[in-house]
């Protein structure tokens, strides 16, 4: 469960993480800027954050249903664990490889951080099935 958490608690990381740069460092918009100033392009900034929130936001609600899941002890946890972690894998794979002139759309920190939260639910779900696996073995 304390994975669960975890990685939860990680998502609310990346959406703290993306608010931050958007309000102060605007790290992601200069990157951006600098990826299509060559092409003659302007790219909405608030679109390439919209993105990571997005990343976040769901992620945030796989991971919550999922913990209701674990506490009550429901046989589906293990499942709703994989499907959370495969989602917000692919999503966040996505943001590391998404490109556009030959180049990353975001930078690889941004792809990276949004994988943590699934390094987090992979974990859960390994000891998820653990849990319903062993439950029937000997020594349990």
């Amino acid at each position: 469960m304390l994975a669960v958490i975890f990685a939860a608690g990680l998502s609310i990381v990346v959406l703290a993480a993306t608010f931050i740069d958007q309000t102060g460092t605007r790290g992601l918009a200069e990157h951006g800027r600098q990826l299509y100033a060559p092409h003659g392009e302007q790219p909405n900034p608030n679109l390439l954050y919209g993105l990571v929130y997005l990343v976040a936001v769901v992620g945030l609600l796989l991971w919550l249903p999922l913990l209701r899941a674990v506490q009550s002890r429901r046989g589906w946890a293990p499942l709703l664990a994989t499907v959370a972690s495969v989602v917000t894998g692919v999503l966040a794979v996505l943001l590391l490889v998404a490109t556009e002139y030959g180049e990353r759309i975001f930078p690889a920190t941004w792809g990276l951080l949004a994988l943590l939260p699934t390094v987090a639910g992979i974990v859960g779900t390994v000891l998820l099935l653990g849990r319903s696996s062993g439950s029937g073995s000997l020594g349990h």
